[in-house]
């Protein structure tokens, strides 16, 4: 009977000592990883846009982080007009070759998750020919955006001195706008 008073434990005869580096490692051992298996969607984001550095390049030289960030069901949706139009996975592909071509520099405003699966993202592209500040809200699944809501966009073409010459596209920045890409993201 006294030997099993001696190994039951005592809460109050715990030792409360630092943990030795052996102890630590053999701890961290025993535990379960949970490797996400790659970069975050944030990372791949931020990889991507600082692939516009300014320099011209061929599309096909940063076509992985393209495929890498953009999931193979990829849509976008943008509103020109008053009216929303779908933009398919190739047609910004397209567009983004534009941009890489022209030597197009990238800025993040700010990337934020304000849902489960909901990044409200905000970037400025700029080069000699073009000025684009664009705010949008991105749904995201396995470490890829899967779809796309515009909430702003603001374009402006420049004249050969690097002045404004007109305004291409504009599209609102309301609370109204916000909340229905908001809660038209589909996850």
């Amino acid at each position: 009977r006294e030997q099993n008073q001696e190994n039951r434990m005592n809460y109050t005869d715990i030792d409360a000592s630092p943990t030795t580096q052996k102890h630590r490692t053999k701890t961290m051992k025993e535990q379960p990883t949970n490797h996400t298996g790659g970069p975050s969607l944030e990372q791949r984001f931020r990889q991507y846009l600082s692939a516009f550095d300014g320099k011209k390049k061929d599309f096909s030289k940063v076509e992985h982080l393209f495929d890498a960030l953009f999931h193979k069901d990829f849509f976008e949706t943008t509103n020109i007009s008053q009216q929303q139009q779908s933009v398919s996975r190739e047609q910004t592909k397209a567009v983004h070759a534009m941009y890489f071509a022209m030597g197009t520099r990238a800025t993040l405003i700010h990337y934020r998750r304000i849902g489960l699966h909901t990044i409200d993202i905000s970037y400025h592209l700029f080069n000699d020919q073009v000025d684009v500040l664009v705010r949008q809200l991105s749904s995201g699944m396995q470490n890829s955006i899967v779809r796309t809501q515009q909430v702003s966009c603001r374009k402006v073409a420049l004249d050969d001195d690097g002045k404004q010459s007109f305004t291409i596209n504009e599209t609102e920045c309301s609370a109204l706008s916000y909340m229905k890409a908001r809660f038209s993201v589909e996850y």
